[in-house]
C-alpha cells in the first residue's frame, strides 16, 4: 500500500511539474488600449477602426473603437505600428498613426490623434483636363459657355470630393506689372489673391471618387451640340455635350447668360466678384484646387480686400486672400509670348503651360489642355504630376471631350 501511495505521489508531482512548465512557456498577454483623440469635435468614434501590426512578423490585429474612442486588444509584448482611421462606404476621411510603439507592460494605454486625411497623404486630387480656351465653329458661332475641367484622384485609395473648392486668381499673368502693383506682394505673405471661390457640396461622405477616376465640372452642363430645334447641329463641329457633367458652375444673377440644368448639382458659390464664372479664354488667370477649413473660409469671406483691377487701375473691387497652405494643386496657364510674370509661386507650380493664342482676352482657338498620360508599374493609366506644368501638361488642338448624360 505504501508503494502505491508513493507511486501516486510521483505521478501527481510530475503532472504538476508539466502543468507549471506549460504555463510558464505560454506568452503572457498585455491588455492594450488605444485611445483615439482629435483636435476636431467628434462625439462618436464608432466609425473608427484601429489596426495594430507587430513590426517583425507583420501580424495584424484590428478592433472597432467604441463611442468614446477606445479600442482594446490582448497582445504579446513587442513593437507595434498603430493606425486609426474612420470608414464610410469603405472610404476614410480621418487618419492617425503611431510607429514603432514598444509594448513593454501588461497594462498599457496609448493615444493616437486623428486628423483630416487630406493633410497626411502625399497625393490626393489634381486638376487634369482644362478646357478654358473655347473653339470656333465658324459663321460667328463660338463656344462661349462650353468650358469645363476635371479633377482626378491620383491617390491609391478612394476619396470623397466633398468640400473641395475651386479658386480663380485675380492677377493676370499676361499683363506687365511693377513693384507698385499690390497683388504680387501678397505672395510674400503666403496668400494668393482670388476673385472667385466655388465649393463641391456634400456632407463629407457624398461624392466618392475611386483611384484613377475623375469628376467633371462644367460651366454650363448642357448638350452644346444641339441647335434650336433640339437636334445635333452639323454646323457646330467643335461643340461638346456636357449634359453628363458631375457638377456645373451656375451663379444666380438676373443677367446670367447660362441656364441652370436641374439634373446636374451646382457648386456652392462662395464668392464671385463679377456675379459670373469667368475663367478667361486666354488662361491668364490660373485656376487653383484648394481645400479650406471652415475657419479659413470664414476668414477669407470676412476679410475681403479692396484692390484695383489689373485691367483697370482706376476701378477697385473686393478680392479674397487665399491661404497658400490650402492649395492642393494649381496650373500656371497662359499664352505663348504673353507670359509677363507668374501668378503662382514655384511651390505650387514651377513651370507653365502656354497655349497658342493672342494675349489678354484671346480665346476660341481650340486649345485643349490636359495632363500627360503614362502607364504605372501595375499597368494602369495615370497622369504626370511633378508640380511643373511645363512637363506635366500637353496641348491637344480641338481635343475637348464630350461627357454626355448616361
Amino acid at each position: 500500500m505504501r508503494k502505491i501511495f508513493s507511486l501516486l505521489a510521483i505521478v501527481v508531482s510530475a503532472l504538476i511539474f508539466v502543468s507549471c512548465g506549460e504555463s510558464d512557456n505560454e506568452p503572457k498577454l498585455s491588455t492594450f488600449t488605444v485611445q483615439i483623440t482629435s483636435d476636431q469635435t467628434i462625439t462618436d468614434f464608432t466609425a473608427f477602426q484601429v489596426k495594430v501590426t507587430e513590426s517583425k512578423s507583420g501580424t495584424a490585429f484590428t478592433a472597432q473603437a467604441d463611442a468614446s474612442g477606445k479600442a482594446t486588444f490582448s497582445l504579446p509584448l513587442g513593437q507595434y505600428d498603430i493606425v486609426a482611421e474612420d470608414s464610410y462606404d469603405g472610404v476614410s476621411t480621418m487618419y492617425g498613426h503611431t510607429e514603432n510603439y514598444t509594448l513593454s507592460a501588461y497594462q498599457a494605454t496609448v493615444s493616437v490623434k486623428v486628423a483630416g486625411l487630406f493633410g497626411q497623404l502625399e497625393k490626393t486630387f489634381v486638376l487634369d483636363e482644362l478646357y478654358f480656351n473655347g473653339d470656333d465653329n465658324g459663321n460667328f458661332s463660338r463656344t462661349y459657355y462650353e468650358g469645363y475641367f476635371t479633377i482626378r484622384n491620383v491617390s491609391d485609395r478612394a476619396l470623397y470630393a466633398d468640400g473641395l473648392s475651386i479658386a480663380i486668381c485675380g492677377d493676370y499673368n499676361n499683363l506687365e506689372n511693377d513693384e507698385s502693383d499690390p497683388m504680387p506682394s501678397y505672395l510674400k505673405k503666403d496668400s494668393i489673391v482670388v476673385t472667385q471661390l466655388y465649393t463641391i457640396p456634400g456632407n463629407g461622405h457624398t461624392y466618392k471618387v475611386n483611384p484613377g477616376e475623375s469628376i467633371v465640372i462644367a460651366h454650363s452642363a448642357i448638350n452644346h451640340k444641339l441647335g434650336e430645334d433640339g437636334k445635333v447641329d452639323p454646323d457646330k463641329p467643335y461643340s461638346i455635350d456636357l449634359s453628363g457633367a458631375n457638377f456645373e458652375i451656375y451663379v444666380p444673377y438676373e443677367y446670367s447668360m447660362t441656364t441652370d440644368n436641374q439634373d446636374v448639382p451646382n457648386l456652392i458659390v462662395d464668392y464671385s466678384m463679377n456675379q459670373a464664372f469667368n475663367w478667361g479664354y486666354s488662361g491668364g488667370t490660373p485656376m487653383l484646387l484648394v481645400r479650406l477649413t471652415d475657419a479659413q473660409k470664414t476668414a477669407m469671406l470676412n476679410g475681403k480686400v479692396k484692390l484695383p483691377l489689373p485691367t483697370s487701375s482706376s476701378m477697385e473691387m473686393d478680392h479674397l486672400l487665399l491661404p497658400m497652405s490650402a492649395v492642393i494643386d494649381g496650373a500656371e496657364t497662359g499664352c505663348v509670348d504673353n507670359l509677363f510674370h507668374k501668378v503662382l509661386p514655384d511651390r505650387i507650380d514651377r513651370g507653365s503651360v502656354l497655349i497658342q493664342d493672342d494675349g489678354l482676352y484671346g480665346g476660341f482657338c481650340g486649345q485643349f489642355v490636359q495632363r500627360k498620360r503614362v502607364t504605372d508599374a501595375s499597368g494602369k493609366e495615370t497622369v504626370v504630376d511633378t508640380n511643373n506644368s511645363t512637363d506635366d501638361f500637353e496641348i491637344i488642338p480641338h481635343g475637348q471631350k464630350s461627357y454626355p448624360k448616361k
